[in-house]
């Protein structure tokens, strides 16, 4: 069982905790979505392997659940730990939203980093492969339903509706 904090529909933590998997009615966990760019302007997407509990076969971002006890930054750089191989450090993500979902908050980061996928550590637990795409291609993807929408549009209203460079 994965323990996770709670929190009220206000994003305040209550000082209780739940399995993941069975989060009380009325009450949130906390997830981290991390979108990965390199200085293209390419979009790291990884292929959750066939067996996922959620969204199996289809390519995502980077995340997970925020475990009790655990910051949402720490979970962030867990994650990508996790299931990329990926070292980071906090100041290397930033922030860019947190938003309201069914039984959690999920809060977005970005992360801009050249990464050779060939450097990575998959998690074979979690993730089939990785790749780069453009968001023109990711958008397609997400027409064809061979990708989870999850945090995109909070990543691009962000990064490419304020016409922001890659800052490498």
């Amino acid at each position: 069982m994965e323990l996770v904090d709670l929190y009220n529909d206000r994003h305040e933590f209550t000082g209780l905790v739940a399995d993941k998997h069975n989060v009380p009615k009325g009450y949130f966990r906390v997830s981290v979505h991390v979108w990965i760019i390199d200085k293209k302007g390419n979009l790291l997407v990884q292929k959750r392997v066939k067996t996922a509990h959620k969204f199996p076969n289809m390519w995502a971002n980077t995340g997970g659940a925020v475990d009790a006890g655990e910051t949402p930054i720490a979970a962030a750089i867990r994650e990508i730990k996790e299931e990329l191989g990926l070292t980071i450090t906090n100041d290397e993500l930033k922030y860019i939203a947190t938003y309201k979902r069914k039984i959690d908050y999920a809060e977005v980061y970005l992360l801009e980093k050249n990464i050779n996928l060939k450097s990575l550590t998959l998690d074979p637990k979690e993730v089939a492969d990785v790749k780069y795409v453009t968001p023109s291609e990711f958008k397609e993807m997400l027409k064809k339903g061979e990708a989870v929408k999850s945090s995109y549009n909070h990543f691009e209203n962000y990064f490419y509706e304020m016409n922001r460079e890659v800052k490498l």
